[in-house]
């Protein structure tokens, strides 16, 4: 009975540790590998990079430094392609006065 709790709670946590890294990777617009032991492929994808790269900019000058949460949302329309973006950014957040 014992053993079965405790192998619960360790899947449990592997479970919870999942989370955490899938959340981390699809913010910053990563790729997670899940789930899969072909390590000599998944690491000949990440070697390997992308057929084409596009680095988008804008300016953040009109921004209010509020610390406030900005979605950013990037469409191609071109079939077959896939995009990797981050999905937001934090503003900075205003500057306090130290006395």
């Amino acid at each position: 009975m014992a053993a079965e709790f405790q192998h619960r709670c360790r899947q449990a946590s592997m479970l919870s540790d999942a989370d955490v890294m899938t959340e981390l990777t699809d913010g910053s617009g990563g790729t997670l590998f899940h789930n899969n032991n072909d390590l000599v492929s998944r690491l000949g994808n990440l070697t390997s990079g992308p057929g084409y790269l596009y680095l988008l900019s804008f300016s953040t000058a009109q921004i209010k430094s509020n610390g406030a949460y900005h979605r950013i949302k990037v469409k191609v329309n071109h079939p077959g392609t896939s995009v990797q973006a981050r999905h937001g950014y934090f503003a900075p957040a205003p500057k306090k006065n130290k006395k």
